[in-house]
């Protein structure tokens, strides 16, 4: 008998054998469930004609003062800043042409650049590469994400739910709770000053000869402010923006640039204002001092920032899947505005959570598609406007992606899905977004500061050169902002500077849109250019073609290789 016959009449009976030992004798033992690791800190993130390979690394920041109210110092652990860099998976990594710093918005975390740093580093050619590094500004260090990172390692969200919401342990460590203003009083010192510190911190990552050719300082929403103030900051006599090759603003912009003085009062700054980002009513210094350091979503909270990356795991691992979920759930009747929740798939609820027509936090919004499957009925939203939400209280409601409906959306449900948790101790948000730098931001915002201004003088904010910037500034205007003269201020603030010495376009004056450009994407939300996934011939991949042909254009042919420095 040739040997496969036999092997063939032998496996039905050796499959027997088996399970009559397995009846005689004592059961099985359970197997041994493989040995947790958490993610891992450099892993190739994207296959493809570009390998992208995403690392995280530790930065050493500035040190700030102690809250002066508690006497509490900033802990040495927390004087950090995390940085996620995207590069060509190379090993050594090739010589970059050209660096985005990204800074993020308003509680924004580095995960919520996920989407455009990977298309700026897919934008590498046989010639040139491109790197992308994303900041997490020092108060992500204080999130809780072992629930999250178990869950993902495991690939099981509900280990997340009960981590955060039903006390239980995750591989023997349990969750002590969201943190109280007052258990972290020392935040009260983080403002602009310590950012830009921190930030500093980073570009000093690139050889010095290099960062006028090769650091490119992205900063989006309110980070967008933050760039601006680092650019005309004063560096004990060198001012930001001598060491970086240009300046990119993305659907932020202060709009206060060289006014005389600071837009807000000192009293206003010690007492609190009447308005910050996102119609949020941040509190003043005074109060941050005393226990409030932190802003936080109204009525949502904390929560809503586990439950969103709980919802994007299921919505990534499980889409079609129907669970029921409390917590979601009682997010969802804030969010969307509902007494009941219908049945919704996991897509469906991560679609609801997020896109335009129905996510009330409208400054977190993107264009992903569309519901299906029941009606849907107009609702006044959280934060004032029009917006939908599921009213059938007998359908079962799924999604249809961002490129299965007419006209074509912009961001996949993958994309920003992915963004909310995938990666060691990231997500899309700032769970604890300091109060002191919305406030610093503002005082800071005319770029032109100088001593006898109480901002300067008092609080050491040295946003100082903003009419001296020599570098090419690009301004990209989405759907929060939605008008272009809302960089006419920054326009004439640097009117009569050209492009300085030293650059590939010295001497182009401000007139022309190399030196000077400012790109219409008010059709995306305030989150599509982050997000935006990259799709030919679509406007989201026109716009990250655009991102980094300005790059190009205003670095020289070569690189640099980078290096970083283990803190």
């Amino acid at each position: 008998m040739p040997f496969f016959s036999l092997r063939s009449a032998l496996v039905p009976l050796l499959a027997l054998g088996a399970s009559l030992a397995g009846c005689s004798g004592d059961p099985a033992p359970a197997p041994t469930p493989t040995p947790y690791a958490p993610p891992p800190d450099s892993a190739v993130v994207e296959e493809g004609p570009v390998r992208i390979r995403r690392e995280i690394f530790l930065v050493r920041g500035v040190t700030p003062p102690p809250n002066p109210v508690s006497g509490n110092a900033t802990p040495e652990e927390l004087n950090m800043v995390r940085v996620v860099r995207y590069r060509v998976d190379a090993d050594p990594p090739r010589p970059a042409r050209a660096v985005a710093v990204l800074m993020p918005g308003f509680l924004g975390g580095a995960g919520s650049y996920d989407p455009m740093a990977r298309a700026i580093v897919r934008r590498s050619t046989g010639e040139d590469a491109f790197e992308a590094w994303a900041i997490d500004r020092r108060s992500n260090l204080l999130e809780d994400h072992h629930g999250l990172d178990v869950a993902e390692a495991r690939k099981d969200p509900e280990i997340a739910r009960r981590y955060y919401f039903e006390d239980e342990a995750a591989e023997g460590k349990a969750f002590e709770g969201f943190l109280a203003g007052a258990q972290i009083d020392f935040a009260s010192e983080w403002g602009i000053v310590t950012t830009i510190g921190d930030l500093r911190r980073v570009v000093e990552e690139v050889d010095e000869g290099e960062r006028k050719a090769r650091v490119f300082l992205v900063g989006h929403s309110l980070g967008a402010s933050i760039a601006e103030e680092y650019a005309a900051w004063d560096f004990d006599g060198k001012p930001g923006y001598g060491e970086l090759a240009g300046l990119l603003l993305v659907d932020g912009v202060s709009r206060r640039e060289g006014e005389a003085a600071p837009p807000i009062t000192e009293d206003e700054y010690q007492k609190g204002l009447p308005m910050g980002p996102g119609g949020f009513n941040p509190p003043g210094l005074e109060a941050i001092r005393k226990g409030a350091p932190y802003i936080a979503l109204p009525i949502l909270g904390l929560n809503v920032y586990a439950v969103a990356a709980i919802a994007g795991m299921r919505a990534m691992w499980s889409p079609e899947a129907i669970v029921e979920d409390y917590h979601r759930d009682n997010a969802f009747r804030t969010l969307l505005s509902l007494t009941s929740i219908p049945k919704m798939t996991n897509r469906a609820a991560m679609g609801f959570a997020m896109d335009e027509a129905s996510n009330g936090v409208s400054f977190a919004a993107v264009s992903c598609g569309e519901s299906k499957g029941g009606a849907l009925a107009e609702y006044d939203s959280l934060f004032g406007g029009k917006l939908v939400h599921p009213s059938d209280p007998g359908a079962t409601y799924d999604w249809t992606e961002h490129d299965g409906v007419s006209p074509a959306e912009l961001t996949s449900l993958d994309d920003i899905s992915r963004s909310w948790f995938e990666g060691p101790g990231l997500d899309f948000a700032e769970w604890y977004f300091p109060a002191r730098l919305s406030l610093d931001a503002q005082a800071a915002s005319t770029l032109v500061l100088k001593p006898g201004d109480w901002a300067h003088d008092t609080h050491g904010m040295r946003a100082m050169h903003g009419a001296a910037m020599d570098l090419p500034i690009m301004g990209a205007v989405a759907g929060l902002v939605g008008d272009l003269a809302a960089l006419d201020s920054l326009r004439a603030l640097v009117a009569s500077t050209p492009i300085g010495p030293g650059r590939p376009l010295a001497g182009k004056p401000r007139t022309d849109t190399d030196a000077f450009a400012v790109i219409d994407i008010t059709s995306f939300t305030h989150i599509d250019p982050l997000s935006g996934t990259d799709s030919p011939g679509s406007d989201v991949t026109k716009w990250y073609d655009s991102v980094v042909a300005w790059m190009s254009k205003n670095s020289p042919p070569g690189g640099v290789v980078l290096t970083p420095t283990a803190p």
